[in-house]
């Protein structure tokens, strides 16, 4: 999904949000990144995915999604592929989505699409650094494990229902919410869960997060209200700081007034 600026665009914002309505980013975060990209003038590609207990697969997803797409617009555009940097945003589980591309060996990143400037060749390369990104910037970060998954997305389902219910004629939200499964539904899928965790644990991501965390700049953003009990920033904190004491790397944090669903279109 991706949104142009108004103005000419000279980077890029990959956004990842957050479980279920990661799903539908055009529509659950549109107001935040149509912002996003007419306030900086950059291109939002916002790669959806499914909700599904291989948060490694749906990283590798993600990350191949936004190559591809960077690498067309680079050319739609008229931007140098190898200079238009990249920042990555992400909300909720798209913090920890985004965490593992940021953990991952140079040399074993998957393939990407590459465009030579001189010849326009295309090619594939094999370092996240093609995507040129910058830094990362994660609000509200969300490492449940998956038997704890089950109360929050009730909690969840509950509380967008009810910010829906009590908000304005919203046609848009209106039909989105149609789309999403009931109550029972949400609780039914992240029980078949329960009996196992996801892939990696909430406690092997903090691990490696202290060994291998790449990036170099990244900022946490909280909630001062987050009524929805994800906000699990202190715990990858720790671990940053950590990874930093051996990685020449920073990690700011801001706390704002707000809730879990803050960044969401329609609350």
């Amino acid at each position: 999904r991706v949104r142009l600026p108004r103005g000419r665009p000279w980077g890029f914002v990959h956004f990842v949000g957050g479980a279920v309505l990661g799903a539908y980013p055009d529509v659950a975060y549109d107001s935040l990144l149509s912002r996003v990209a007419d306030a900086c003038d950059v291109v939002v590609v916002a790669t959806p995915f499914e909700l599904g207990t291989d948060h490694e697969a749906i990283a590798e997803d993600v990350k191949a999604m936004y190559s591809r797409a960077r690498v067309e617009i680079c050319a739609r555009e008229m931007l140098d592929v190898r200079a238009a940097p990249t920042f990555r945003v992400g909300h909720s589980l798209g913090c920890k989505v985004l965490t593992l591309l940021a953990c991952e060996d140079e040399d074993a990143n998957a393939d990407v699409v590459d465009v030579d400037a001189a010849s326009g060749a295309i090619s594939m390369a094999s370092s996240s650094k093609d995507d040129m990104t910058q830094g990362y910037f994660l609000v509200a970060f969300n490492n449940a494990s998956a038997s704890d998954s089950v109360m929050l997305i009730e909690k969840f389902a509950r509380e967008l229902l009810k910010n829906r219910a009590g908000g304005g004629d919203n046609a848009a939200a209106f039909d989105f919410l149609k789309t999403l499964p009931s109550i029972a539904s949400f609780a039914e899928r992240a029980a078949k869960a329960a009996g196992f965790d996801f892939k990696p644990s909430p406690e092997d991501t903090l691990e490696r997060v202290r060994r291998k965390f790449s990036a170099k700049k990244t900022r946490m953003l909280k909630f001062t209200d987050d009524e929805l009990g994800m906000d699990q920033n202190e715990a990858l904190v720790a671990a940053l700081r950590a990874r930093f004491e051996v990685y020449p790397g920073t990690v700011d944090t801001q706390e704002i007034e707000g809730n879990h669903l803050t960044p969401v279109f329609f609350t």
